[in-house]
C-alpha cells in the first residue's frame, strides 16, 4: 500500500515525510533553466571575439573584471537572505531573478553597433547583471530553499539525484543543439539574437515552476542569525565570525571554484577546439550526445550514497577526473578516445555540481554544531561567489591566453601558438585545476563529524 503524501501537513516531520511526485518534477526546473543558461553564457567570448569582432584581450579582460563585481554583492545578498521573512517564505521569493537571468541574456546576444567601446560597455554591464545580481540571488537562495522545503536528508538526497539527472540531461540536450545552431544560422548577429530568444523565452518560462509549486514548508521562526541563549539578533560581522570558524565551507568553497573554473573553460574553449583543431564544429554535439549516459549514474547516487558515503563519492569523482584527462591527451583528436574522456570527465563533475545544496547543508550544520550560531544566507553566498568566480575567470582566462598567443577571430587560419593555446585550455590546465580538486577532496573530511553533529543538533532541537 502506497503512503500518503504529507508534504505540506505542519506535523509532519524528518522521519516520516514522504513527497507528492510532483515536487521532483518542479524542483529541477529552475535547476535545469540556469544550468542551460550557464552553457549559453559559456559562448559569449566566441561571440565577442568572432561576430561582434571585439579585440580578444580586450574580451578577457571585460569578463574578469566583471567578477570585482561579486566580491560586493555575494556576502550582502547572503546577509539580506537570511534576514528575509516573507509570507512566501525565506527562499522562494528570490526565484523571480531566473526571468531576468534570461532577459538580460537575451539582450547580451543582441548587442547593437555602437562602436567598439560601446560593445565592451554593453557586454560589461549584462554580463555583470546576469552574475553579480541574478546568479548571485538564485545561487545564494537554492540550498536554503531546499532546507526549508524539505525536511528529511534521504528526501533531500532522492530530490537532488533526480534534479541532477534532469538538469544533465536538459544540459546534455542544449550542449548538443547548440553547436548545430552555431554553424546553422549562428554566423550573424541576426542569427544570435534568434538563438537567444529560441532558448531563452521558454527557459524563463519554465524556471518559474519551482516557484509556483515548491512552497516552504518550515514552521519554525527563523533562526539562522539568533543566538541560541540570549535570542539577541547577530549582526554581518558577527555572521563572518562564525563563517571563518568553519574551515569545511572553505574547502567546499575551493572546490567548487576548481571545478566551475576547470568545466567552464573546456566550455569556453570547445568550439575553438571543434573549429580549428578537430576542424568541425559540428562533432561537438557527437561529444554532448556521449554525455547522456552520465544520468546513470545520478539515478544510483541515493543508493551509492546510502553505502559509501557522500564525501566518499566526491573523492572518488575526483580520480575519475584525472583518467579522464590523461585519456583525452593521450587520445589526441581520436574521436573515440575523446568520447571516452569527455564522459569520465563529465561524471567526475557530478557531486560537486549537482549535490552541492547537500554539502552546503551538511557544512551548516557542522557551523552550528561548532559555533551555536545557524548562517544559511552567508554561508551559501560564499560558496556562489566562488562558483561564479570560476565561471568567470574560465571566460576571462580563455580570452586572455588566446589573445596574448596571437589568436585573431578575423583570420581563417591561426597561428600555431594560438592552436597551442587552444590545446592547452582543453586539456593541460584542466588537468591541472583537476588535481588540486583531488588534494581538497581528500581533505574534506566533514564526515567525521556528521553522526555526532546530528545527534548533538537533534537533541538541541528537541529541548
Amino acid at each position: 500500500m502506497k503512503t500518503k503524501a504529507n508534504w505540506l501537513d505542519s506535523t509532519t516531520t524528518a522521519e516520516n515525510e514522504v513527497l507528492p511526485k510532483y515536487v521532483k518534477w518542479a524542483w529541477s526546473t529552475r535547476a535545469v533553466s540556469l544550468a542551460i543558461n550557464v552553457i549559453f553564457i559559456m559562448q559569449l567570448t566566441y561571440y565577442c571575439t568572432d561576430i561582434l569582432m571585439m579585440p580578444t584581450l580586450m574580451v578577457g579582460t571585460l569578463l574578469l573584471v566583471s567578477k570585482i563585481f561579486d566580491g560586493f554583492t555575494d556576502l550582502i545578498v547572503g546577509f539580506i537572505i537570511d534576514k528575509t521573512n516573507t509570507k512566501l517564505g525565506k527562499a522562494r521569493p528570490y526565484e523571480i531573478f531566473i526571468v531576468l537571468v534570461w532577459l538580460f541574456t537575451i539582450m547580451l546576444y543582441s548587442t547593437p553597433e555602437i562602436g567598439i567601446t560601446g560593445k565592451a560597455v554593453w557586454v560589461f554591464i549584462l554580463y555583470s547583471l546576469i552574475n553579480s545580481i541574478c546568479a548571485t540571488f538564485l545561487n545564494g537562495a537554492d540550498a536554503v530553499y531546499l532546507a526549508r522545503s524539505v525536511r528529511s536528508e534521504k528526501n533531500r538526497v532522492s530530490l537532488m539525484s533526480f534534479n541532477g539527472a534532469f538538469v544533465m540531461l536538459g544540459s546534455i540536450s542544449v550542449s548538443m543543439l547548440l553547436p548545430q545552431l552555431i554553424a546553422g544560422i549562428g554566423m550573424t548577429k541576426r542569427g544570435w539574437t534568434m538563438i537567444a530568444l529560441m532558448i531563452g523565452v521558454p527557459c524563463a518560462l519554465i524556471g518559474m515552476l519551482r516557484f509556483v509549486f515548491v512552497k516552504e514548508v518550515s514552521t519554525e521562526k527563523p533562526k539562522t542569525l539568533e543566538k541560541a541563549k540570549s535570542g539577541t539578533g547577530v549582526s554581518l560581522k558577527e555572521g563572518l565570525k562564525c563563517l571563518v570558524k568553519n574551515k569545511y565551507i572553505f574547502m567546499l568553497a575551493a572546490m567548487t571554484f576548481l571545478i566551475q573554473l576547470q568545466t567552464n573553460m573546456n566550455s569556453a574553449v570547445n568550439t575553438y577546439y571543434f573549429k580549428y583543431v578537430i576542424g568541425d564544429i559540428g562533432l561537438a554535439s557527437l561529444i554532448s550526445m556521449t554525455s547522456i549516459l552520465t544520468p546513470v549514474f545520478l539515478i544510483v547516487f541515493p543508493v551509492l550514497s546510502k553505502k559509501f558515503g557522500s564525501t566518499n563519492l566526491l573523492r572518488a569523482s575526483a580520480v575519475i577526473g584525472v583518467a579522464g584527462f590523461i585519456v583525452r591527451i593521450i587520445g589526441g583528436i581520436n574521436i573515440p578516445l575523446l568520447i571516452v574522456g569527455s564522459i569520465l570527465i563529465t561524471v567526475s563533475s557530478i557531486p560537486i555540481s549537482i549535490m552541492i545544496s547537500i554539502y552546503l547543508i551538511d557544512c551548516m550544520d557542522y557551523g552550528e554544531w561548532k559555533t551555536g550560531i545557524r548562517i544559511e544566507g552567508i554561508m551559501t553566498s560564499v560558496n556562489s561567489f566562488t562558483s561564479k568566480l570560476g565561471s568567470g575567470i574560465a571566460s576571462g582566462l580563455v580570452g586572455l591566453v588566446m589573445g596574448v598567443c596571437g589568436y585573431n577571430g578575423t583570420l581563417d587560419v591561426q597561428p600555431a601558438s594560438a592552436i597551442l593555446s587552444i590545446n592547452a585550455l582543453f586539456n593541460y590546465i584542466p588537468l591541472l585545476l583537476t588535481v588540486v580538486f583531488a588534494v581538497f577532496a581528500f581533505m574534506y573530511r566533514i564526515d567525521r563529524h556528521l553522526a555526532q553533529i546530528k545527534a548533538d543538533l537533534g537533541a538541541k532541537r528537541t529541548n
